[in-house]
């Protein structure tokens, strides 16, 4: 069993990932935040031992085995060095970086101090991905072109992911799982034909996105994530022989079924529906982390980091921009 170690009292380890790495069969330990006082809804759920008020102090503590970092994204970098260096398996919230530079760092680091290190991305590990890529896109192949959306909203001005200073914005939260999606459907590196960022002016972050992407061969990827729009996503896609829909492809109640739609060349358009029994993705996330410790070898997954990293890069440097009130002002 594994000792964890939470740096600070987000909401995502509080609901999704303390609740995984215990169904995993490990023990939440350790929570370092500023106001333990606040954090009663953490500490008490999870039995957790020791509280440390600064980040640093749960570090150096040796009965711990792995950390956990759910901090704001301009944190990522620089706790998971210090998470490396002080001997600790570091599992990290995405997007690890907040650009090509700042993922350098890291690779650098990785490259210096053994150990485990990991991107939380929990998508990853949910078993539609593999239904989708090993049964249905080969059903309805070859692909030709892909259309995604990723929208939730966001109207407080207060929330980390609506400060530009804090790494937020929508490219960076969720374009990062729209970006994966493209690669795993077309098993390639894309290039960006087009892309346009819509910036909260009060915030300074992006509240939607849009990007095209090309695969080659005349293969497409449109995508738009959105941060202060309805609450929506779904993948498309099309193929020579049939068309699939992942109809909830990055966060699946961990209590519903996951569900797709499918339809061979001749039909009607209406397609198939497929459900997949529930599963908690986090679980399979903390499972597969905690595996790779056990293996007792230095492991990361900072390639697919790169993927990922190298295409929101050239989106934020190819995007024509606007700049307009944010929705939480209308």
């Amino acid at each position: 069993m594994l000792k964890f170690g939470i740096l600070g009292n987000a909401k995502i380890a509080r609901e999704k990932v303390c609740p995984a790495i215990v169904a995993a069969g490990h023990q939440v330990y350790a929570l370092a935040t500023a106001r333990p006082e606040a954090a009663a809804d953490i500490i008490e759920p999870f039995n957790i031992r020791k509280t440390y008020p600064d980040y640093d102090q749960l570090l150096g503590d040796s009965d711990i085995d792995a950390i956990y970092i759910p901090l704001p994204n301009h944190l990522h970098v620089e706790y998971s060095i210090k998470g490396l260096q002080a001997g600790k398996a570091v599992l990290c919230e995405k997007p690890i970086a907040l650009d090509e530079a700042d993922l350098s760092r890291l690779e650098a680091a990785a490259a210096e101090h053994s150990g485990v290190l990991m991107e939380a991305f929990m998508v990853a590990y949910h078993p539609q991905w593999r239904l989708l890529r090993e049964e249905l896109l080969p059903k309805i192949g070859p692909i030709q072109s892909a259309h995604c959306i990723f929208a939730y909203k966001n109207l407080d001005p207060n929330n980390i992911r609506a400060k530009a200073e804090l790494g937020g914005g929508g490219l960076l939260d969720i374009g990062c799982y729209a970006t994966l999606a493209g690669r795993w459907i077309f098993d390639a590196q894309p290039k960006v034909m087009a892309a346009r960022r819509v910036l909260d002016r009060e915030g300074g972050v992006d509240r939607l996105t849009s990007a095209m992407l090309d695969y080659g061969q005349g293969r497409t990827y449109a995508f738009t994530v959105a941060t202060q729009a309805c609450l929506h996503q779904r993948i498309t896609i099309l193929g020579t022989q049939g068309w699939a829909e992942v109809m909830v492809p990055f966060n699946p109640d961990s209590a519903a079924d996951a569900r797709f739609r499918w339809e061979a060349e001749g039909g009607r358009g209406e397609g198939t529906l497929i459900e997949m029994p529930p599963i908690d993705h986090y679980t399979e996330m903390v499972r597969a982390f905690a595996a790779k410790i056990d293996a007792g070898e230095s492991w990361n997954n900072l390639g697919q980091s790169r993927q990922v990293m190298e295409v929101l890069d050239e989106i934020k440097q190819r995007s024509v921009t606007d700049v307009v009130p944010s929705a939480h002002m209308n």
